[in-house]
């Protein structure tokens, strides 16, 4: 049975490319004992299982991190959206709810000259009513 290694790089023998973790056969006229010893100071020591590794623990983190992120950024956007939506929709109602103001502001306008018109009327028939009234006062005391 011939020796093996397994390395956290590319190997390359003759012309034959090994991948990280693939076997590596150790003999004389490939890989030498000092060449893969070699390889395993330069790039560490091939790991079986990576669990609880440090270098693990913090890329589990930061893809929990970044999952977690890109959650908050599709929610935020929903929520933009929705608010687009609503502002769209509130722009008809303020332009709806201007056009009524301009309409009662018109109305107020009709309404305040009409008020003027009708004092200036209330005015002038008090004074015919004073009138008329002297006017009989007079004929009464003239006859009595």
């Amino acid at each position: 049975m011939a020796k093996t290694r397994k390395f956290n790089t590319t190997v390359k023998l003759g012309n034959k490319t090994y991948a990280p973790g693939e076997d590596v056969p150790i003999t004389d006229k490939g890989l030498s004992d000092a060449a893969a010893d070699n390889l395993d100071q330069v790039f560490g020591l091939f790991r079986t299982s990576a669990e609880g590794s440090t270098s693990d623990r913090r890329i589990a983190a930061l893809t929990e991190e970044r999952d977690s992120l890109a959650d908050q950024v599709a929610s935020l956007t929903a929520e933009r959206d929705a608010l687009t939506k609503a502002s769209k929709t509130g722009s008809a109602d303020l332009t709806a709810l201007t056009a009524e103001r301009d309409k009662l502001a018109a109305d107020l306008k009709t309404m305040t000259a009409e008020r003027d018109q009708l004092e200036e009327d209330n005015g002038t028939l008090a004074d015919e009513l004073q009138k008329l009234q002297s006017e009989n006062s007079a004929d009464t005391g003239d006859k009595t």
